[in-house]
């Protein structure tokens, strides 16, 4: 591709074609990794356009597509129908989890490995990237819950108050272990004196960053119960005589969650896209928008018709339990699945099916990546296909959606039947 795109560059000749600002001056308009491509434009019509352009250049001379499901845009600096417009001429998502985790984290976890920085600077933070999250929208689940590992029920997003405190806590046990550094030295002889840094109170003459340090020990000694057992916390994150702060901060992010979710492998399989792992995830924990948990936040009207489902005519209330797979209009499709995949058991019970898939589905097989891969797309199948009918007033049979949606599954379980 990157001849391709080379030999394309006349395409760009023109007055019209716009580099990103921060790469027009060497004529950036792409990089190249081991297995991913970073493309770089000016959020205006006509330079997306040549893009688009290029892409399809690319289709036709080497028979190869892009793939919308793996493929994300960033855009800043522009208004939100512009945004929009972009989206849907170039049919890739905005990739928000993805630009919390490398960019805006990135960013804040270098002020937080070197400052205690101020509490309600943190929690303004988090409260920035939730909004971003969630696009300034509902927040379908709590902050707490989406930094938790995806073991635990999360997203495993960093928690820019928690970071920060891990952060604190291995300048305190660099103080408590490495006597020889000079700024420690320092430290020794000016603020502890003849006590060490776990006994030690701050003083009115203290500097602010001190006292900031001291404070984050003693709330660290209260969550973890008492000094003995920080330190033992501590050396279980200590790889030799260097402090982890990922550890420390997975001890203490964790602290009060005792049990793993044994469906977060299924969710959360590398084979899946991540939409529709997205999309799983919440309808495991029941947060998808149905119609039934819009009455209860009293967002629609709580009359009966108004919580019945739009995909089946039996005036069911549209929950997350109907959707998956109670409705007789996603148990057909689900049942076509469990066929194509020759299942030898049938159930449309949510509970029954999330059950047998993380308590029999394990290891990372072909065939149960691509049984764990069939699960999250009809999910997302079925809710898409849901959306469509309230907001775009489009219905699909289940024989089409299963056509439709499964391409991708049905070319690796061919390859894999032929290959046998």
């Amino acid at each position: 591709m990157g001849a391709l795109i080379s030999d394309s560059q006349s395409a760009f000749i023109d007055k019209l074609f716009k580099y990103h600002p921060k790469c027009s001056k060497l004529k950036i308009s792409h990089l190249f990794f081991a297995d991913d491509l970073l493309l770089f434009y000016k959020a205006d019509i006509y330079s997306i356009a040549k893009l688009k352009e290029c892409l399809s250049e690319f289709s036709q001379v080497s028979g190869l597509e892009t793939n919308p499901n793996k493929c994300s845009i960033n855009m800043s600096g522009i208004g939100e129908d512009l945004k929009t417009h972009i989206c849907s001429l170039l049919n890739f998502a905005k990739g928000r989890l993805q630009l919390i985790k490398s960019v805006i984290l990135g960013i804040q976890n270098f002020w937080t490995n070197n400052y205690v920085l101020p509490t309600k600077v943190l929690k303004k933070i988090d409260s920035l990237c939730a909004d971003f999250l969630w696009n300034h929208k509902i927040h379908l689940l709590s902050w707490k819950t989406i930094c938790q590992s995806k073991e635990h029920g999360g997203l495993g997003v960093f928690s820019a108050k928690i970071w920060n405190t891990a952060a604190a806590i291995k300048l305190i046990w660099m103080i408590h272990l490495k006597k020889g550094l000079l700024w420690i030295k320092w430290v020794h002889g000016n603020y502890l004196r003849q006590f060490n840094i776990w006994q030690v109170q701050s003083k009115v003459n203290d500097s602010w960053m001190w006292k900031q340090i001291i404070r984050v020990r003693d709330k660290v000694i209260c969550k973890l119960g008492d000094v003995s057992n920080v330190q033992n916390v501590i050396s279980k994150c200590c790889s030799g005589s260097n402090f982890q702060i990922s550890a420390f901060y997975h001890e203490l992010i964790n602290q009060n969650v005792n049990t793993q979710m044994v469906w977060s492998k299924t969710v959360w399989d590398e084979w899946s896209y991540p939409k529709h792992s997205f999309i799983s995830w919440l309808a495991i924990h029941s947060r998808l928008l149905t119609k039934d948990r819009l009455c209860h936040m009293r967002i629609l009207d709580i009359n009966q018709h108004h919580r019945d489902c739009v995909l089946c005519t039996f005036q069911q209330q549209e929950t997350c339990r109907h959707l998956f797979f109670d409705c007789a209009y996603s148990a057909e499709l689900w049942n076509n699945v469990m066929v194509w995949l020759k299942y030898k058991w049938k159930s449309c019970n949510w509970d029954s099916i999330i059950d047998w898939y993380s308590s029999n589905l394990k290891g990372k097989g072909f065939m149960k990546r691509i049984k764990r891969m069939a699960l999250t797309v009809s999910i997302y199948a079925i809710w898409k296909e849901r959306n469509q009918r309230i907001f775009q007033q489009r219905t699909q049979d289940p024989a089409t959606i299963f056509r439709r949606e499964n391409p991708g599954i049905l070319m690796f379980y061919t390859i894999y039947t032929f290959g046998k």
